[in-house]
């Protein structure tokens, strides 16, 4: 193979590796619009839904007075009762007598030089 050839073959092989490359960039380009074009219709669906619930409970509340303020009073008495058991038990884990702290070890005696007298 001559000098020529070979550069020849690899300047091909270049130009066929930048267009698979190009390929795979717009494939990935485009999976990406897809799925951003997915993620907006997702979203406005949930939009739509939430205004529609949102408007359901207000016209039952104008409808039914009277049963949205007890449903209120009511999820206002609940809310109420879990954070007085909360408070209690805190208040129980605050009194209760923590375990007993373990003695620390005695302390060795320093050792002492070489030739020094010993008592």
């Amino acid at each position: 193979m001559t000098t020529e050839a070979a550069t020849t073959t690899a300047e091909d092989a270049a130009e066929a590796t930048k267009n698979k490359a190009a390929k795979a960039t717009a494939a990935v380009k485009q999976a990406a619009s897809d799925a951003a074009d997915k993620s907006r219709t997702v979203a406005k669906k949930a939009a739509k839904r939430i205004d529609e619930a949102t408007e359901t409970t207000v016209d039952s509340a104008k409808r039914h007075p009277v049963a949205a303020a007890a449903i209120a009073v009511g999820t206002a008495a609940a809310v109420a009762g879990a954070a007085f058991g909360v408070s209690k038990l805190v208040e129980k884990r605050k009194d209760t007598k923590p375990a007993a702290k373990r003695k620390p070890a005695a302390k060795k005696p320093a050792a002492k030089p070489n030739g020094a007298a010993t008592d």
